[in-house]
């Protein structure tokens, strides 16, 4: 059935962010941004219906009729949607027609994701036609730009602090064991084995770098990974709460951030500068104007990466102070922003 979070104010009359996802699934952007604008979160999510492509349809539909039922009881003058899917976006613009409500979608890059592409058809009258689009990163930017979609405002995710995602009560007991093996780096891969994951590239650097272990997460049976296929120095360990995932890349030495998707921003690395480790992400325009400075980047060939891993774990205490400089800046600039969008919609603090 639908999922809403628990809600800490009325949405009546105020501001509603819709997610069509599972509760505490992504990246944090969302809860964040819904707390600045001061906006309850409504997560929409059959679970019993996910994880079956065949069941999709029925999914969606049943997804729509309880989006119905939590907009006709909040009654918002304001609705965040995250995108993808665009599907909640054209429910609530026909919402918005009858009731006048601003509409705000907060497109995440996954909409440039093959299976999203197909519906740019729908995304783009709809981008036009709504109050605001935000967007992660200039490249995001630059192309609703050429859609001619309304509002276009760039809002980077904001940093975290380590009070703010480390749970000291997370239990890593399942992983003591190879935390504890001497003389290893140990090596945390950020990783779902979806099609934008560089879990291939990260098994090829672990068979050429045994003075590491590497920690891989995510579910293998999604790409189908045979156990042959798994280096002995890789642990894989499956789809972890939000606690222990923290947990384990806090006891961790290094962290890889990686995609294959062009123009993406990854929120783990932000949930890396909290904790004050040293990350190896992916090299691309957009990753290196935002993060350049804090950590390292990596082409996903395994000798650069297994280059960059060592020395990210030597040089290991070298970012701290200017990761921590970047937290305070960046928690300031994201709070001013929400602020001047609460103002452009003329929502009370």
């Amino acid at each position: 059935m639908a999922q809403s979070s628990k809600q800490t104010s009325p949405a009546k009359d105020g501001t509603l962010f819709l997610f069509w996802c599972r509760e505490g699934s992504g990246s944090g952007r969302g809860e964040h941004l819904a707390r600045a604008l001061g906006a309850v979160s409504a997560y929409v999510w059959r679970a019993n219906l996910a994880g079956s492509l065949w069941k999709t349809p029925l999914r969606y539909l049943l997804q729509t009729l309880d989006t119905a039922r939590i907009l006709r009881e909040q009654q918002p003058k304001a609705i965040y949607i995250q995108l993808p899917p665009v599907f909640p976006l054209l429910q609530a613009w026909w919402y918005a027609r009858r009731t006048g409500a601003h509409i705000i979608a907060d497109n995440h890059s996954s909409f440039l994701d093959g299976r999203w592409r197909m519906f740019h058809w729908l995304q783009k009258p709809l981008a036009r036609r709504i109050r605001i689009n935000l967007v992660h990163n200039e490249a995001n930017a630059k192309l609703l730009h050429g859609w001619n979609a309304a509002g276009v405002m760039l809002l980077k995710s904001p940093a975290v602090t380590a009070d703010e995602i480390l749970d000291p009560n997370a239990d890593l007991s399942r992983f003591r064991k190879d935390l504890e093996a001497p003389g290893r780096v140990r090596v945390l891969m950020v990783n779902r084995f979806a099609v934008d994951d560089a879990w291939r590239e990260v098994f090829a650097t672990a068979r050429i770098t045994p003075e590491a272990r590497f920690f891989v997460t995510g579910d293998p049976a999604r790409s189908g990974v045979a156990p042959d296929q798994v280096p002995d120095n890789v642990v894989l360990t499956g789809l972890l709460p939000k606690p222990v995932f923290i947990a384990l890349m806090n006891a961790c030495d290094v962290t890889l951030s990686l995609t294959l998707r062009r123009d993406t921003l990854l929120w783990s690395i932000r949930e890396s500068l909290a904790l004050g480790k040293p990350f190896v992400a992916s090299r691309s325009p957009v990753m290196l104007a935002e993060f350049e400075g804090l950590g390292l980047f990596t082409d996903h060939t395994p000798a650069d990466m297994r280059a960059h891993i060592l020395d990210a774990y030597a040089r290991r205490d070298a970012w701290r102070a200017a990761m921590a400089e970047y937290i305070t800046r960046d928690r300031e600039r994201f709070l001013r922003q929400t602020q001047e969008i609460r103002e452009l919609l003329g929502v009370e603090m």
